[in-house]
């Protein structure tokens, strides 16, 4: 069974990315699985700690995330695909890594920007990183 991991943020990039997984599972002879993730961004500052509790925190990462989550996994249900979701926090490319490895997929599909080059190079990328320390093939959406 081809297992995949779905990153998605809400974007259109994923969006396609989305599209793009529903053709691949329904192409795979064996049948297949998605594991949806999405990611928080910690919420940083000795203010935030000192003001907000932990569980308050956790439930809006919870929140936050099932808002970009909800979507994707009514689509992907709808076309018939075996979906569980995941929320994850902290920087995006090392979680996405992670999940990959701990989940035992065999493959990353998730979108990109589409930057690349020196803007690449300089800020830096989610999909670069991921292609760069994942575990198994990526397959990067436009």
């Amino acid at each position: 069974m081809l297992t995949l991991l779905l990153p998605v943020d809400g974007s259109a990039f994923s969006d396609r990315a989305l599209q793009y997984a529903i053709a691949r599972v329904a192409a795979a002879p064996q049948g297949a699985r998605v594991h949806l993730l999405n990611v928080q961004t910690p919420a940083v500052g000795v203010n935030v700690k000192m003001f907000v509790s932990a569980d308050s925190l956790e439930e809006y990462y919870r929140e936050e995330a099932l808002k970009v989550l909800q979507p994707a996994i009514e689509l992907l249900r709808g076309a018939g695909v075996a979906v569980e979701h995941h929320i994850g926090v902290g920087d995006i490319g090392s979680v996405v890594v992670d999940y990959a490895a701990d989940k035992r997929c065999d493959e990353i599909v998730m979108g990109t920007h589409g930057r690349g080059g020196l803007i690449g190079a300089v800020l830096g990328s989610v999909a670069q990183k991921v292609v760069q320390e994942a575990p198994v093939p990526v397959v990067l959406v436009k």
